[in-house]
């Protein structure tokens, strides 16, 4: 598949090179040469696996406050790199070298992305894209590359045979000819991607001139591959969902099923263990708040439409309990009156939901999947947003695509995430998810 810019990997690349070259230069004085290799690796396998979670490898638009995310990826990774080199105990010349070895880590990548910012603004060229078909998903994906400026791309015009649109034509972006004219208009126009937009199956006429048309090394995209790459969320369509349907049905999906099931179980009672201590002081400060029932649990949607109890920490008032009130669905400013003072630290950082686990080892839910609505949501939504139910396909998570990227989406956008989740899901990125979330809930970052 092509990629759409290379440049990220160049970034990735520099950033390995920093990593070793100042864990190279940190521990070379103080360890035996012998191991200074497996050292140097640790350090690189770490660092580059947090600053691949935390999103640092992606085509991004950089903002002033990456300065302090890269210094907090930065510090996560030597804080869980430098575990093994204190388990023998506190060693101050050990706490000195993590520090140095960070800073030095650091200064690089600030210096490296500083570079890529420079190439990325005044030298990187910009890449012209040609979009065949101007209907409703062409228009889509020129307003998404638009908005993203960090592409580094420019639409130049569409192609379109039907005249109706045409004459129709609303868009700022012009209609440059017919599929027949795109060998002119590409060359014309210096093109180097061109994104097949249009929704029927193209006849063999069409076929034929965009063969002629588009010379070999002009990246070809289809546009709901393009909309997923770029924005991380699935094309809802006809079309798109009657492939995904055909994804889900294959052999490789059922075993997948078998051994995230596992998952779920060994992941479900390590959290729990973990978190006794956080669940104990819970249970303590919401029967000394007001004295009423520990946990709170409210009916949600599971797989393929089937309700189960959700439980939770209770975290309101008892005698202001809400039994339709969707938290998941409704943002909690910090002075409502009727979470009790103590839980709020609860909902801040979502240790209200650690009771999930039970409804994890029941199967009716997931640790990562489609976040579980009310049954009102979900009939509401069922008859509003085309193809909603399709997110039930899976088991409801505990956290999910949708929470590792945005708090508070509309519902046609979360649809987009959840079933561009239930579409890539594979056991490898369902534990990058989680690292997410988790990472965004220490944050405090994490709100629905």
């Amino acid at each position: 598949m092509p990629v759409i810019s290379k440049s990220v990997f160049v970034l990735a690349v520099v950033d390995a090179i920093i990593v070793m070259l100042a864990t190279l230069y940190t521990f070379i004085t103080f360890v035996p040469f012998s191991i200074l290799a497996y050292i140097v690796l640790w350090f690189l396998l770490i660092t580059m696996l947090v600053m691949y979670v935390k999103g640092f490898y992606e085509i991004r638009k950089y903002r002033p406050r990456d300065i302090y995310f890269l210094f907090e990826a930065v510090t996560i990774a030597t804080v869980f790199a430098g575990i093994p080199f204190c388990l023998g105990g506190f060693n101050v010349v050990t706490v000195l070298l993590l520090i140095i070895n960070a800073i030095l880590i650091y200064a690089g990548m600030l210096i490296a992305r500083a570079l890529y910012l420079i190439y990325a603004k005044f030298l990187k060229s910009t890449k012209n894209v040609l979009i065949v078909g101007a209907g409703q998903d062409g228009k889509l994906i020129a307003e998404e590359i638009q908005s993203r400026p960090e592409l580094g791309m420019k639409v130049v015009g569409f192609l379109d045979d039907n005249m109706n649109t045409i004459e129709d034509e609303d868009s700022t972006i012009p209609i440059l000819g017919l599929t027949c004219d795109s060998e002119a208009v590409i060359k014309d126009n210096n093109v180097k991607i061109v994104i097949i937009a249009v929704k029927s199956r193209m006849d063999s006429v069409i076929l034929t001139d965009l063969i002629k048309g588009i010379p070999l090394g002009v990246k070809v995209w289809r546009m709901p591959k393009f909309y997923e790459k770029i924005t991380h969320r699935y094309l809802v369509s006809k079309m798109t969902v009657n492939w995904l349907f055909y994804a889900c049905v294959k052999k490789k999906a059922l075993l997948f099923a078998y051994i995230k099931r596992l998952c779920d179980i060994v992941a479900s009672v390590a959290i729990m263990i973990v978190t006794i201590p956080l669940s104990i002081i819970a249970i303590i400060g919401i029967k000394l708040s007001d004295f009423g029932p520990i946990f709170f649990t409210q009916t949600r949607i599971g797989k393929f439409g089937k309700p189960f109890k959700m439980i939770k920490f209770r975290t309101m008032y008892q005698d202001k309990v809400d039994a339709d009130f969707d938290d998941d669905l409704t943002e909690i400013t910090y002075d409502d009156k009727r979470v009790m003072p103590f839980c709020k630290i609860l909902r801040k950082y979502h240790i209200d939901e650690l009771p999930q686990m039970i409804n994890v080892l029941r199967g009716e839910m997931s640790i990562v999947g489609p976040r579980p609505v009310r049954e009102e949501v979900y009939y509401e939504n069922k008859e509003k947003v085309p193809f909603w139910e399709c997110r039930n396909w899976v088991r409801p998570g505990w956290c999910g695509w949708q929470q590792a990227n945005v708090c508070e989406p509309t519902s046609e956008v979360r649809l987009e995430y959840d079933l561009y989740y239930i579409k890539h899901r594979h056991i490898i990125w369902e534990f990058i998810i989680l690292i997410q979330y988790i990472a965004k809930v220490l944050c405090g970052r994490c709100k629905g």
